[in-house]
């Protein structure tokens, strides 16, 4: 019966042991009842799973086989706790950060489906269990602990389905014993977000993980200049903490910011978000529009132009290129002060215009500010006269 012919060959490259081939001669051979005993079947699966897939070399890594141990260890334990004070977790009206972690649990979903369909399950995994465990660590700590009780129900029964086909030992005994489900997991039907994934949820989730980590980054910065590290580590001294952080927001691009940035729509970009026109500065140089910028605006636009296209676009996507953020980002700010309070340990931070003049300064992070790019200025209290 032709019908029941392979339809495709599925193919892999070497097998590796801790990115050397494996060979007796070597003496890392390792066979599967020698990791299942050493490791589990489930950390061995989980490893297995992140060794690579098609034609790449697959590497079996002893280190992420035994650090899945504990990271098994630690969801057990973090799921117990959770579910005993399930009924303790507030409950209702989800806010702003609940809906965008939910919104989360419905892109894994999606994700993960793609890579078990392909058969591509280093992308499933990190679906279903890296991204998953990052997802718990950081709604913990952008609600300061103070999680909603459906966002983490849902998250574990989610996680359970979908990381069954790679660690169904574990999830099982997660999905009976903890969770207290009568049936099977490997019953359970494939979770369906109840509503498409929300893409500006989405983009707002990636915005306020990079503005929390540029905010850290500068605020170390600031305290610890360059040249002054050295100096300040000899003298003994405590790097001096601001008082106060100005956030500096812009509402949309300067006029020959977006003449640049329409220009830049219409470049072709390949598989790596890099222009296929890899002379692409000469035609911006040569547009039209630029010619007859003024010549201070010139001196500006042309690196604007390298920059949103070798730093931004490279990273973003075209998204990057967009005349004006699909939401709030001023207000989604304010939302979040509490957050940036906690991460940045300075009580007093305001969110402020980019386009209007500000009594304490920030000239040059005003100036430096876009949209989905604020800069922020950090102030110290002058001592009091003696």
């Amino acid at each position: 019966d032709s019908s029941l012919w392979p339809q495709a060959f599925y193919c892999n490259g070497h097998v590796m042991v801790d990115a050397e081939k494996m060979s007796k001669s070597k003496g890392n051979f390792l066979t599967l009842e020698e990791a299942i005993g050493t490791y589990s079947a489930d950390a061995t699966r989980i490893a297995c799973a992140d060794s690579g897939d098609g034609l790449q070399d697959a590497n079996f890594s002893r280190e992420t086989a035994a650090k899945s141990i504990l990271r098994l260890t630690t969801l057990q334990a973090w799921a117990e706790d959770m579910v005993a004070r399930l009924p303790t977790l507030r409950a209702g009206e989800m806010t702003f950060l609940d809906e965008i972690f939910d919104n989360e649990i419905s892109s894994a979903i999606e994700r993960a489906h793609e890579g078990y369909t392909s058969m591509v399950y280093s992308d499933a995994l990190r679906a279903a269990w890296f991204d998953m465990e990052n997802l718990r660590s950081q709604y913990s700590i952008l609600t300061n602990r103070d999680v909603h009780a459906d966002v983490i129900r849902r998250f574990l029964e989610v996680q359970m389905v979908t990381l069954s086909p790679i660690a169904p030992h574990f999830c099982e005994y997660l999905w009976q014993k903890v969770l207290g489900k009568q049936s099977l997991v490997i019953d359970a039907r494939w979770p369906t977000p109840t509503k498409a994934v929300d893409k500006v949820l989405v983009r707002q989730y990636e915005l306020i993980q990079g503005i929390l980590r540029s905010l850290r980054l500068k605020l170390d910065k600031f305290m610890t200049p360059k040249g002054k590290k050295k100096k300040q580590k000899a003298a003994g001294a405590a790097p001096q903490k601001p008082s106060k952080a100005v956030i500096f927001v812009a509402r949309g691009y300067k006029p020959f910011q977006q003449d640049i940035l329409r220009l830049l729509q219409g470049f072709e970009l390949d598989a790596e978000n890099s222009p296929v026109d890899k002379n692409f500065m000469r035609v911006v140089k040569d547009a039209d529009v630029v010619k007859a910028m003024a010549k201070e605006d010139v001196k500006k636009a042309m690196p604007f132009a390298s920059a949103m296209m070798n730093k931004e676009v490279k990273v973003r996507g075209p998204e990057a290129l967009e005349l004006e953020l699909p939401f709030d980002e001023a207000g989604m700010l304010e939302s979040l002060l509490d957050v940036i309070r906690r991460q940045l340990g300075i009580e007093d931070i305001e969110v402020a215009d980019a386009e209007a003049d500000h009594p304490l300064g920030g000239k040059n992070e005003r100036a430096a500010a876009g949209p989905g790019n604020p800069q922020v200025a950090f102030f110290v209290d002058e001592p009091a006269p003696a």
